[in-house]
């Protein structure tokens, strides 16, 4: 810290020194002021006052009482939240705030947002999605959740004196109930795709490797960016285990997983064990061709990490080439689940083979697929009978 001496035009002598604060924990700016005295001794104690107030601000100059209206509150929320979650979660909360949140509360000022006012507005999408009106957006409850947290923020940051949504009735959403069950194959339909996989000429590599990643897919119920990310090291082929610690973002990044429960180990059947070591092999003798060694297991030998919007539309194909429904990459996932809750899996293993954070997340996915055993489970019952 540099002190200066300067004389006024009355004669009189002042001293004055320019001093760094820190980064303004709200804005993120560097913050920097200029503070004058008459004695270098006053000087150094108002420096000393300066730094402790700043501090006790909450290392921050910013005052909530300029913030004027909700996207001002919005784009200050996500300048702080952004910073706090993975890629493909920023993606997902931005687009919410860009189609949802602001079209509907942006251009309130905060002191005219109410609780009547955001009830109208939440009965209003509630009332479209439960009537199925083109357009109507069905998770409306996610919405209220996202700008329920934006108004608590204002509340933190002084700028509202308490959260107008805070009181909000959320309307029971009568279509979730009806909403589409989650795409798989059925046995038959599992068995014709697979009987199609075998059918494609494998001696073209691309055949080949996307033979491969479908049934690996299906034999480990692996997030499709979980797979694309795997590297040789990962996989465990003498005691049949992959290891899964990471995966892709949205900008083909490694990312660590989605949760902590998504760190798990899978263990994988022989004959996955076989197909992989024949991949393996195969995939060595193509690289070299190229004059290049590879370490990724789904390697595109050009970008590295394949991109799964490219390998989504070679699936859509082979989907129309093999007259089966579309169930997208996640859909072989759900399949993997539906067979082994088929085979008697408890839930308690299954959450853990698919790495879902909570048991009630794997059941409330998957509990059309109990009711469905329940049924068969009669007519087991009825042939027992029979055979009486």
């Amino acid at each position: 810290m540099k002190i200066t001496e300067h004389k006024k035009k009355d004669g009189t002598i002042v001293y004055r020194a320019n001093i760094y604060l820190g980064i303004d924990q709200v804005t993120g700016k560097d913050v920097k002021t200029s503070i004058t005295a008459r004695t270098r001794k006053e000087l150094k104690q108002k420096i000393k006052d300066t730094e402790i107030d700043f501090i006790h601000n909450g290392s921050t100059r910013f005052k909530g009482s300029t913030l004027r209206t909700y996207k001002e509150l919005a784009e200050l929320w996500w300048e702080s939240y952004k910073h706090t979650v993975k890629p493909n979660t920023q993606d997902s909360v931005r687009k919410s705030l860009n189609t949802h949140i602001l079209p509907l509360f942006g251009a309130y000022k905060l002191d005219k947002l109410t609780t009547p006012l955001i009830q109208n507005i939440v009965n209003k999408l509630a009332e479209k999605a439960n009537k199925g009106e083109a357009g109507a957006y069905l998770y409306y409850d996610k919405i209220h959740a996202l700008n329920k947290r934006i108004l608590q923020y204002g509340v933190v940051m002084q700028a509202i004196p308490f959260n107008p949504a805070r009181e909000v009735i959320l309307p029971r959403n009568t279509q979730k109930a009806n909403r589409q069950k989650i795409k798989h194959f059925n046995n038959l339909e599992l068995k014709t795709f697979l009987d199609y996989l075998d059918s494609l000429d494998s001696d073209r590599y691309r055949y080949f490797y996307e033979t491969t990643l479908y049934k690996f897919l299906l034999a480990t119920g692996c997030r499709i960016n979980e797979a694309l990310a795997l590297e040789w090291s990962d996989i465990d082929l003498d005691n049949a285990v992959v290891h899964v610690t990471k995966t892709l973002n949205y900008k083909q990044e490694i990312n660590s997983p989605k949760s902590k429960s998504s760190y798990r180990d899978i263990d994988i059947d022989p004959q996955t064990v076989t197909m992989l070591k024949q991949y393996k092999r195969r995939q060595t003798q193509e690289a070299w061709k190229l004059g290049q060694t590879e370490s990724i297991v789904f390697s595109d030998f050009i970008n590295g990490y394949a991109n799964n919007r490219s390998l989504f539309t070679r699936l859509s194909t082979h989907f129309k080439r093999a007259k089966v429904p579309s169930i997208g990459f996640h859909g072989f996932r759900h399949t993997h689940a539906s067979l082994l809750l088929n085979s008697g899996i408890p839930y308690k293993e299954l959450q853990h083979r698919l790495g879902h954070s909570q048991l009630s997340m794997t059941m409330d996915i998957y509990s059309h697929l109990s009711k469905e055993n329940a049924k068969k489970a009669v007519s087991f019952y009825e042939t027992a009978l029979g055979g009486l």
